[in-house]
Parts: structure tokens; sequence; C-alpha cells
């Protein structure tokens, strides 16, 4: 896959999230989702926080001091940070081609490397809002499938048990967004 389309995957990756976040409604915010130990209100935090670790990745700062869960932003501001947020993403991220070297929050890589994980990121946190607010639960335009192409390797096993749980054994089946949820760790039953 050329940079290009990875880049766009991303983009469109958080243009899905954007919409699921502009959908959930207040009193969703404190029920669980897949994701373990996250409410809805906690998830899209971290939603926030993966963003800006985006965004600093691009413009190539530190992401270090950025919270694994923001938390200063209130309720009624969530989805529309996002969506902001998603657009300075957007314009940092189309400055770099696929041989520029960035710091991920895992470490240096390429900028195609690094939007393959951010890409994979959003692609499940969305699968986990969605699921845990009810809405459509598969990422637009084929993403889920591109990243099931690579998602293995952009998640190291020292990651696991640190960034990423263990893959859901025996899960082979469901959509691929789904599927891509699994190998990250995160399952359907974790919400309720």
């Amino acid at each position: 896959m050329t940079f290009t389309q990875q880049r766009q995957d991303y983009f469109d990756a958080l243009a899905w999230v954007s919409e699921l976040m502009a959908a959930t409604r207040t009193g969703q915010l404190d029920a669980r989702t897949p994701c373990k130990d996250f409410t809805v209100r906690h998830l899209m935090g971290h939603l926030l926080g993966t963003a800006q670790r985006g965004l600093g990745t691009a413009q190539r700062v530190s992401t270090k001091g950025i919270p694994h869960v923001v938390t200063e932003v209130p309720d009624d501001e969530l989805a529309m940070t996002y969506a902001a947020l998603a657009t300075s993403v957007r314009r940092a991220w189309s400055q770099l081609v696929t041989d520029d070297q960035v710091n991920a929050p895992w470490g240096p890589c390429s900028a195609l490397e690094a939007a393959r994980g951010f890409t994979v990121e959003t692609v499940t946190h969305g699968w986990d809002l969605a699921v845990a607010t009810g809405q459509p639960h598969d990422a637009p335009a084929g993403i889920a499938d591109r990243c099931l192409t690579y998602a293995a390797s952009v998640i190291p096993d020292r990651l696991r048990g640190v960034m990423y749980d263990a893959p859901v054994a025996g899960t082979g089946n469901g959509s691929a967004t789904e599927r891509l949820a699994h190998l990250l760790g995160h399952q359907r039953d974790r919400n309720g």
C-alpha cells in the first residue's frame, strides 16, 4: 500500500470516529465499552489523546506529555474537540512523505509505519465506541480489511500487556473491523 493510500485510510478513520462521537448521546457517556476499564467518556478522552499523539508525531514534537486519557474537555465538547483535532491531524500529515522519519509514541519509524499504527488504533477504538453506543460498527471504505494485512507487524510482542492486550482467542468470524479489534484484545462481552 502506498503512503498516500495509508494516509487516506488514517484520515477516513478519523472522520468515522468524528461521526461516531457526534452521534454519541450524553446519557451514554457512563456506559462500559469493549476496551477494558474504559467508559464511553474515558474512551472518547483516550481517542482525543491518540489524535493528539498523531498530531505531535506528524509535527515532530514530543508526545510524552500527552495523557493516556484526556480529561479536561467538558462532556458537551468532546465530539467538537475531536473533529477540530482531526482537521489539524489531516493538515499536519498532509505535509509528510512516506520516507520521512518520525518519532511515534512507540519509537522512531517511517511516516508510513506511524500512519499504519495510528490507523489501527483509531479504527479499533472506533469499533469500541460504536459497539458501546449501538452505532454501526464497521469502519468505512475497506479500512479494516487493509489494516488486517499489516496489523500484526505494527503491534510488536513487547507492547502486549503494555499498550495492547493479548489477541482474543477463537474469534476469526465477524467483520474485518471486529476481527481487527479482536487482534488487539478487544471483545464485545466486556461491554455491559
